[in-house]
């Protein structure tokens, strides 16, 4: 990792222009350890261990995704805008500000694209419900959607982000995610997932604050995470969850070893036993031998005859004392029910009983009126049912007592037989009085029943407890103490060999955990060395006047401390102060810049885009100069897109003369948002040519010399958009890329970095553009080199010849799909 990227040399024919000097690339962390590791002081073992903590012949990853740059993105019906807006990019590096007015929707396109990779918005984070309801544009409600378009280093077309939203909630939302050669996957499957928490390349005027304002640990891991050290710090929390797992292995052994031992000496009248405690007692180590065999010479027995034996120890009767109380209420139930047995309650119930089945019998056969009993014809009619029913009523009122002492008797009745009770496994011996009790269950009269309960219960509760105690007079005879004694020694003993023989690597584990937590350590120190002197690089720029020297950035504490924090040493004057307490808002704001710049353009992030909104808030001229001047450095390796309505910002890049590409945000009524290029370099040079063709009466030398140096221009800008893109969908090296271009001070060697990604190839560029664009292309771009020439250029129609180069700068500058 770095924070500072280096050119670098590639296998294209591309040369290193001179440069400023510039922090030296750090050695891989990978490279780094093995170098150390292959010096160290170590034993074998250990650097084995260290090797597969550090993923050493571990499988491949499958190919992550490239750089990543923004192309477009299309918003519809998002925050403040409504109708479908576009914002087009150029997909390389570079500076883009997006200017307009408070409120013509700029920052709904800022917001748009964190939301459209994030699915959130941290402008939102903590706030009220009710702001973060009024997400949706006012105009326009149906479903919103963002689109994205990207280009990825190494793709041969463009990919497609997409997040569409099906309800109200700002957090229901979908992305979809369409890359060449890898269809379409949920995003949160994407490569880029953990990088969009690491490596975060949006900045808002909010999160500003937040960049010094955090809790410390977060400020602590938000720099930590970039500086390279996630291998090692993996790897370290590899040794660790194995370590503790040998120790609590460990643990475990010891833990239960005292009460085993306990049970061996309940047996010292056991010759095995006493064998057991010495062989466990044995100086060093247990005598693992001596433990075997004891317990590979477990008694034989006959396996089928100890388990009837159990079943028969483990086995429980009746309970006498419940069944006793549950024959009694059956057997006063039915001396209830007995008593009431001819009296007027009983006669009603029967009575009432005999209607209902009549009344039964009636609804059963509607056609049929004579009586089934006395077969007396036009009995059972209309009437009789009337009368039948309310006779009926009136008698189950009467028989209300002999219904209850029936229902107490049926509820007595099923409270014995709740008590009848079958074991999973019946003793042979106890077989029959079993049947007897189990029987009980389907006995339906209630005078049989609590006869036959009460006369099967104590049988089958005798028979049990003799059984049980002779049971357990034969498991004793049997050995089954020692055999479940030893049950337990097999098992300790199994776990305390583990551990012996694990007692080497858990020493070794802990020697390398000490050796990869002292060389995290020192990278760290290394590593923020680098970061820090381009957050001070960064605000020596951004301070202009201030009067406050920025002297060190540190990390306090380490990723696992429960106490850590990010340390700003300031001086006011030479004079040392807590920053966050003597720095003014836009100073706080310009330090916060210094700390984010370095962590999105690290060289780990797979984003080659940074998005920053509103970031000159409270800022004074001096330090938006310092701030053009910082942004202009990013956009050499990073595309840079910044939104803002502060027009001193686009000032200072045009007063220093700092490259940029400029697009303004316009807002109608109903939400409807535009973008137009105000400074697109081809588009701009274009329009001067034109300018001149319009003007009347200028001298011969503006169309013979500066009409073809103005499409000579356009043309250079398209091809080197071209060559970005080619090179981009190649997989090549950006930093060789960008030390070409900065090379490339004659037109043909632009056009061979276009054409063929190859800067010496100048002589087949007419060839070349030929065949791909007609000999009309090289007549053209003749024209134009003409007029750097003393002669200058020959053209008959101006007006034609300038809308010629337009159309040739679009061809060119969208290279194909096989560049």
């Amino acid at each position: 990792m770095t924070v500072t990227e280096q050119p670098e040399q590639n296998a294209l024919h591309l040369t290193r222009p001179t440069q400023p000097a510039q922090v030296e690339q750090p050695v891989p962390v990978a490279e780094l350890v093995q170098t150390r590791l292959a010096g160290a002081d170590l034993t074998e073992a250990v650097k084995v261990i260290l090797k597969e903590a550090l993923g050493d012949g571990e499988t491949p990853q499958a190919a992550q995704a490239g750089r990543i740059y923004l192309e477009s993105v299309a918003v519809t019906r998002f925050r403040g805008i409504g109708p479908r807006a576009w914002l087009k990019l150029s997909p390389r590096p570079g500076v883009n500000l997006v200017v307009g007015r408070n409120g013509s929707g700029k920052s709904s396109i800022a917001e748009s694209i964190e939301t459209a990779f994030t699915g959130t918005n941290l402008r939102w984070h903590g706030k009220d419900a009710t702001r973060s309801r009024n997400w949706r544009n006012l105009h326009d409600t149906s479903k919103p959607e963002i689109e994205v378009k990207l280009a990825i280093e190494g793709d041969t077309g463009r990919s497609t982000l997409t997040r569409t939203w099906n309800g109200e909630d700002f957090n229901d939302s979908e992305a979809e995610l369409k890359r060449p050669g890898h269809g379409r996957v949920a995003l949160d499957q994407a490569d880029w997932r953990q990088a969009l928490t690491d490596y975060r390349p949006f900045l808002s005027y909010v999160d500003l604050d937040r960049m010094i304002s955090g809790k410390p640990s977060e400020m602590y891991d938000a720099i930590a995470t970039i500086l390279g050290l996630g291998q090692l710090n993996t790897a370290d929390s590899r040794l660790r969850e194995e370590a503790k797992a040998l120790e609590d292995a460990a643990k475990v052994a010891k833990a239960e070893l005292p009460s085993l031992k306990e049970g061996l000496y309940e047996l010292q009248d056991d010759e095995r036993a006493v064998e057991a405690l010495v062989a466990i007692d044995s100086k060093g180590a247990p005598d693992f031998a001596t433990l075997e065999a004891l317990v590979s010479g477990l008694p034989n027995a006959d396996e089928g005859l100890l388990a009837e034996l159990r079943a028969e120890a483990d086995v429980k009767g009746p309970d006498m004392a419940r069944v006793g109380a549950a024959v009694d209420r059956l057997r006063k139930a039915l001396a209830d029910v007995e008593d009431l047995r001819g009296t007027g309650a009983e006669d009603a119930l029967q009575r009432a009983e005999l209607l209902e089945r009549a009344v039964a019998h009636n609804d059963r056969h509607p056609d049929e009126a004579s009586c089934p009993v006395c077969r007396t014809d036009g009995m059972l009619d209309a009437t009789w049912a009337t009368d039948a029913t309310a006779q009926i009523a009136a008698l189950r009122q009467e028989a209300t007592a002999a219904s209850d002492a029936r229902s107490e008797l049926r509820s007595a009745a099923r409270a014995v037989q709740d008590l009848v009770h079958t074991p999973g496994r019946i003793p042979v011996a106890l077989t029959d009085p079993w049947g007897a009790w189990t029987a009980c269950r389907n006995i339906s009269d209630p005078a049989e029943l609590a006869r036959r309960a009460h006369e099967s219960a104590a049988p089958l509760a005798d028979a049990c407890a003799a059984v049980k105690e002779r049971a357990g007079r034969e498991l004793e005879k049997r050995d089954e103490r020692w055999r479940r004694l030893v049950t337990r020694l097999a098992g300790w003993a199994e776990k305390a060999r583990t551990v012996e023989a694990n007692r080497g690597r858990l020493r070794d584990l802990k020697k390398a955990s000490t050796w990869i937590k002292a060389l995290a350590a020192e990278l760290r120190e290394q590593r923020m060395e680098g970061f820090a002197d381009q957050s001070q690089r960064i605000w020596e720029k951004l301070r202009q006047e201030s009067n406050i020297d920025l002297k060190a950035v540190s990390l306090k504490g380490s990723e696992k401390a429960t106490v850590r924090k990010l340390v700003m040493d300031v001086s006011v004057d030479g004079q040392e102060a807590s920053a966050l307490s003597v720095m003014s808002q836009g100073e706080q704001h310009s330090l916060a810049l210094s700390l984010f710049l370095p962590r999105a353009a690290t060289a780990d992030s797979p984003f080659g885009f940074v998005i920053i909104d509103d970031p000159v808030q409270s800022m004074d001229p001096a330090k938006v100069h310092g701030l053009a001047q910082v942004l202009s450095e990013l956009g050499k390796h990073r595309q840079v897109v910044v939104f803002t309505h502060d027009t001193r910002l686009q000032r200072a890049f045009a007063s220093q003369e700092l490259p940029v590409t400029v697009f303004e945000v316009d807002r109608g009524t109903s939400s409807r948002v535009t973008v137009k290029p105000v400074t697109d370099p081809v588009a701009q040079a274009l329009a001067d040519a034109m300018a001149i063709v319009s003007t009347p009466g200028l001298p011969s030398a503006a169309l013979t010399h500066v009409l073809p140096s103005l499409c000579r221009i356009a043309l250079e800008n398209a091809l080197l958009d071209a060559a970005w893109i080619r090179h981009h969908r190649s997989g090549g090296s950006e930093h060789a890329l960008q030390a070409a271009v900065s090379d490339a001070d004659k037109f043909r060697k632009i056009a061979a970095l276009a054409l063929f990604g190859d800067i010496v190839r100048t002589a087949d560029v007419d060839q070349e553009l030929r065949t791909r664009y007609g000999a009309q292309a090289a007549y053209l771009i003749k024209q134009c080199q003409m007029g750097a020439h003393s002669g200058g250029a020959q053209i008959a129609d101006a007006r034609r010849f300038v809308k010629d180069i337009e159309v040739l700068a679009q061809k060119v500058r969208k290279p194909e799909v096989t560049a």
